[in-house]
């Protein structure tokens, strides 16, 4: 079984003309990372019916569609709405976590309960910095608390500071991270993107923090998923594409999961690990 732990969706009504529907909520960061106005866009897009088919050819089970960090916290509500519609039509196949933005104060944690009781799993993705709060914030600390208390998990935005530039790059400030995580031991955290690789070893210490592989591929080679297991072990890593994204645009001219499942079962890993990647870690955590 394979379970994507990262991908993103949105409906039609926003791909088909981003720049407007962007600029009418205020979400210039979003924009800046889909259709940059330099450089080449490696943002691909699909429909509900285009993923599932998508899924099928790469034999994924299950994918779970991450809300955006959105700016605007009316967006997170407008995002919530799409999410309740794919899961709730496609149940055993789609899961979903909540957008969030502490700006939006007590409405936000309002908007998560509804979002908890019409059967999402978890928040995120979340990424402060891009955000305009702190993650020193009460708001964020309460929303913590209730995924505690509701079972539920939360996925972090984390960025590498090493890598080269891109469109939309925000740095992660990963002392404010990892003290966060510290914080809250009885919230389950992913941190996306293999925790921007921050210190691995040190993050190991902390039981209630994964990592998620996407992206990874247009940043490192295939050698770090094995030097991520050698820091914090295979039993802390999720399986992940950042779906459409065409993390492979050498040789992607539309978005798969394929490409992404192909490198990462082909770099040498030992098939117990790559069991634990694929789905044993992130079934255990829904």
């Amino acid at each position: 079984m394979v379970i994507d732990a990262h991908i993103h969706l949105y409906p039609p009504s926003v791909y088909k003309t981003p720049k407007i529907w962007a600029e009418a909520r205020g979400e210039r960061s979003w924009l800046d990372c889909v259709a940059p106005e330099s450089g080449p866009a490696l943002q691909g897009w699909a429909d509900v019916d285009q993923l599932l088919k998508d899924m099928d050819d790469a034999g994924v089970e299950k994918a779970i569609i991450l809300g955006w960090y959105w700016e605007n916290p009316d967006t997170c509500m407008e995002n919530l709405a799409w999410q309740i519609e794919w899961i709730q039509t496609h149940p055993d196949r789609l899961i979903a976590y909540a957008a969030f933005n502490a700006n939006g104060g007590t409405r936000a944690l309002d908007m998560l309960e509804r979002a908890f009781d019409a059967g999402l799993s978890g928040i995120g993705e979340l990424n402060p910095p891009a955000q305009g709060y702190a993650y020193e914030n009460e708001i964020l600390d309460n929303a913590f608390e209730l995924a505690a208390n509701r079972g539920k998990s939360v996925n972090f935005h984390v960025t590498d500071p090493t890598t080269r530039d891109y469109p939309g790059k925000v740095e992660t400030p990963f002392e404010s991270l990892f003290s966060t995580a510290q914080r809250h031991p009885e919230t389950t955290f992913i941190f996306a993107h293999l925790a921007g690789m921050m210190n691995l070893i040190r993050l190991k210490q902390l039981d209630n923090v994964y990592l998620d592989t996407a992206a990874t591929p247009l940043l490192y080679s295939d050698s770090i998923y094995q030097k991520a297991i050698d820091q914090i072990g295979a039993g802390r890593i999720l399986f992940g594409t950042d779906y459409p994204l065409r993390t492979f645009p050498k040789r992607q001219s539309i978005p798969d999961f394929t490409s992404h499942l192909n490198a990462l079962r082909n770099c040498g890993l030992e098939a117990d690990d790559l069991s634990k990647i694929l789905s044993k870690n992130c079934s255990k955590i829904l």
